[in-house]
């Protein structure tokens, strides 16, 4: 299942981020002063303080910054276990504890992985992480719609947010089940116009997505989805949207895998 192209957009550019704060951190190394020390065994004249060589190193706050970004993005993109596991382990390593020639040849690998990474996630070879993400974005939009109606303030229509939000991942998860057709079925009308949920219901029902009766629940969804869109909210409860939810969630479950 491919990604929508404003989430694929999102997480390229993070990648194109990190890629080029690594080659930043790497051409801007600093200057570790090297310190006084004294030899004790010396003559009181001859023991001053000597000054030690300064050093170059990569900038350590700046690098773990950098690799805790890296390991956020990757533990959403890369499965966990994975055959990638042991080229992802570099990210685990205090790159500015090492000597600047080595700390820089095991940067420059870090940033060849994000790269590699990056290519797969944008052809395509990640379709399956791709379908995960959506699945945990989804999920969390559906947790934040339950969460307003739970935690809403006590009035006449604290529950109208959460049917406009659940109202909204409806109509993903309906696109997204469209794009999984075989044939695709287009998500436009004639006008090139994006179709409403119900012609979307109806063109998914054609096609033996799924049968009349939870085309019915669908399209009961939809209507409460409209009303609270609309500022109808007389005509629907809260009660209305705690099924409603309820009912989106199985749908995700049975038919968004």
């Amino acid at each position: 299942m491919p990604l929508s192209p404003s989430i694929q957009r999102k997480y390229s550019e993070r990648f194109q981020e990190l890629i080029a704060e690594g080659d930043a951190i790497r051409s801007s190394p600093k200057v570790l002063s090297g310190g006084f020390v004294s030899d004790p065994y010396e003559a009181p004249i001859e023991s001053r303080p000597r000054k030690l060589p300064d050093k170059m190193i990569l900038d350590s706050a700046r690098l773990a910054k950098w690799r805790t970004n890296c390991i956020s993005l990757l533990h959403h993109v890369v499965p966990n276990p994975g055959p990638l596991d042991s080229a992802l382990k570099v990210f685990q390593s205090d790159l500015a504890s090492y000597e600047l020639d080595v700390a820089i040849r095991m940067l420059d690998s870090a940033i060849s992985i994000l790269k590699g990474i990056k290519e797969d996630f944008e052809r395509g070879f990640l379709d399956d992480i791709s379908a995960a993400i959506e699945a945990e974005i989804t999920a969390d939009y559906m947790g934040q719609a339950e969460s307003l109606l739970r935690e809403g303030q006590t009035a006449k229509y604290d529950h109208v947010p959460a049917a406009v939000l659940a109202g909204a991942v409806l109509e993903k998860s309906l696109r997204t089940l469209c794009g999984q057709q075989q044939p695709p079925i287009l998500e436009t009308n004639t006008k090139g116009e994006p179709k409403t949920l119900n012609p979307l219901i109806d063109d998914l029902k054609k096609a033996g997505a799924f049968n009349e009766l939870k085309a019915k629940q669908l399209r009961s969804w939809t209507d409460i989805r409209n009303k609270a869109a609309h500022g109808d909210f007389d005509a629907f409860t809260k009660q209305d949207v705690e099924q409603m939810l309820y009912g989106i969630n199985n749908f995700l479950a049975d038919y968004l895998k």
